[in-house]
């Protein structure tokens, strides 16, 4: 077989076939990271965010008892931060649309850190999301798992983005990427008990 003449004959296979490798390959290439924010940018609608009546879930005690770590080794308990909204985001650092929404939840953040209570629960090692978010310039307070994630919290699918009102009652549920960065989402914060 002539392979200089299959070459020029199937460049633009040949071509193809090395972009899908450095895509898959390469995760933090800049052309996907560029694809990335392209595509969380189109999946910025809020409507019906919220959860149904009859899906808002009061969490009971085992559920407050969810222990996370921060980066540090440090523990908390979910039912020390009770009182103001909560807004919990399981992420990965592999994950396109996790990597395209945490700059409008680190935008939320700057704007209502003081308000709500912020857990970015990271599924990747303290090592791997903190070299991340350095990488990345982003700012926000990174937690890992040291206990089971509680049923009303679970999902198949990341990123997932729960916020729980003052009192206590899980009123969303999002999975997929969203401009969390909205006056719509800062509204419903307010309604919900931030201060």
């Amino acid at each position: 077989m002539d392979w200089k003449n299959y070459a020029a004959k199937h460049k633009w296979d040949i071509a193809f076939v090395l972009f899908l490798a450095y895509m898959i390959f390469v995760p933090q290439n800049p052309v996907r990271i560029f694809l990335t924010e392209l595509v969380g940018k189109a999946r910025t609608g809020i409507e019906g965010i919220t959860l149904d009546k009859d899906e808002q879930v009061s969490l009971d005690e085992n559920v407050w008892q969810w222990t996370l770590a921060d980066d540090r080794g440090n523990t908390l308990r979910l039912g020390d931060l009770r009182g103001k909204p909560v807004l919990i985001n399981f992420w990965s650092v592999t994950c396109p649309p996790c990597v395209a929404e945490l700059p409008s939840l680190a935008g939320l953040y700057k704007d209502y850190g003081q308000k709500v209570h912020f857990l970015f629960v990271s599924l990747d090692s303290p090592g791997r999301a903190r070299a991340f978010l350095q990488e990345r310039s982003l700012d926000i307070p990174v937690y890992f798992r040291a206990s089971n994630t509680p049923g009303p919290f679970r999902s198949n699918v990341i990123p997932t983005t729960i916020i729980i009102d003052a009192n206590g009652v899980m009123r969303v549920k999002k999975t997929g990427a969203l401009d969390w960065n909205s006056s719509r989402i800062k509204r419903l914060l307010d309604q919900w008990g931030a201060q």
